[in-house]
């Protein structure tokens, strides 16, 4: 939950108008808006993995600017963060890339970290060999292996950062279906959605718009798509422009 929180920009000069939200459990919430950079502030904010500059930001009961380091880990070792942008270790097989979170927050042996690695590949329809590198993979491969890593401690909220970057439209129908799934007893919040329309329209229980100037909140994709709002149209004509 945030209220009235503003993010730690990163020397981002744009404009952030503080936020209120809620995510809830089994619930998607989108973030849409003209600049992806400002977008992804805020989602680190909610994230909990950097405090608000003003506001406050509540995970699972606790406020993330009162957390001390200890405190934090165990946080963030609940929370899965999925990002189409960030590169897979390319000396490890994919099995050993999932494994990896859990190697490092969890307690678990070596042996049962991989049989949970196998167990969750399987349950996303991984068709390739575990123990082919990142090279060895296609698009969608490393797309399967980036969310199982993000799944591997079974996360009560999971982060979405542009899921569908790099991605055609077949493997992103593939991959919306598999997050899909990933909603059921979690809270899901992500950037990026946009980039698949589809997927908030079938999926999306929130759209926050976010700009310079305003925040508005959306209760799903058609009352989103149906707003008056003269910057929301501007948004929503470049999507069909894209097209």
């Amino acid at each position: 939950m945030a209220h009235e929180a503003t993010p730690k920009t990163k020397g981002n000069k744009l404009l952030f108008p503080p936020l209120t939200c809620e995510l809830a459990a089994s619930t998607l919430t989108c973030l849409v808006g003209p600049y992806r950079s400002q977008l992804r502030d805020y989602l680190l904010m909610l994230a909990g993995i950097f405090k608000p500059t003003a506001g406050k930001v509540e995970v699972f009961g606790n406020l993330t600017s009162e957390l001390n380091q200890h405190q934090w880990q165990k946080l963030r070792s609940q929370i899965g963060y999925l990002s189409g942008m960030a590169p897979l270790q390319s000396t490890q097989h994919g099995l050993m890339n999932v494994m990896l979170p859990a190697l490092y927050h969890a307690n678990y042996s070596f042996q049962e970290t991989a049989h949970r690695a196998r167990t969750l590949l399987i349950e996303l329809n991984c068709q390739f060999e575990f123990t082919c590198f990142p090279a060895q993979l296609n698009s969608f491969e490393k797309a399967q292996i980036t969310l199982a890593r993000a799944l591997i401690l079974d996360p009560d909220l999971l982060i979405l950062d542009v899921p569908f970057n790099g991605l055609g439209a077949k493997e992103r129908e593939n991959m919306g279906a598999l997050l899909g799934l990933s909603q059921q007893h979690r809270a899901i919040c992500m950037i990026g959605g946009l980039q698949h329309p589809h997927f908030l329209e079938t999926y999306a229980d929130h759209i926050i718009f976010i700009s310079e100037h305003k925040i508005i909140n959306f209760d799903g994709w058609e009352a989103f798509i149906q707003s008056e709002n003269p910057d929301v149209q501007e948004l929503l004509s470049f999507i069909v422009e894209r097209k």
